[in-house]
């Protein structure tokens, strides 16, 4: 039985190493546009939870999780750049 956990713990870790949180990869891909940079340049640091800073090709930008309410009671919910003293691009 041990063996069999340790074998499926090892296997959770090699599948998930190397891959990007769902979030990680929708702040790259906005950063690389807002940026004007690829993509695979794009290095992220987190400041705070919700807050993510974005820098490539000379410039950086500071995202943040934002949600709005929508009709229906629903919320939107993306990472948008905000004005902040890291941002080189404002």
């Amino acid at each position: 039985m041990k063996k069999v956990v340790g074998a499926t713990v090892l296997l959770a870790l090699l599948l998930g190493c190397g891959r990007e949180s769902a979030a990680t990869q929708q702040i790259r891909s906005a950063a690389a546009v807002d940026l004007d940079c690829d993509a695979s340049l794009i290095e992220l640091v987190s400041d705070q939870p919700m807050m993510k800073r974005a820098s490539g090709c000379g410039r950086t930008l500071t995202y943040m999780y934002k949600c709005n309410p929508t009709t229906g009671g629903g919320q939107d919910c993306r990472w948008k750049p905000v004005r902040d003293a890291h941002n080189k691009l404002y």
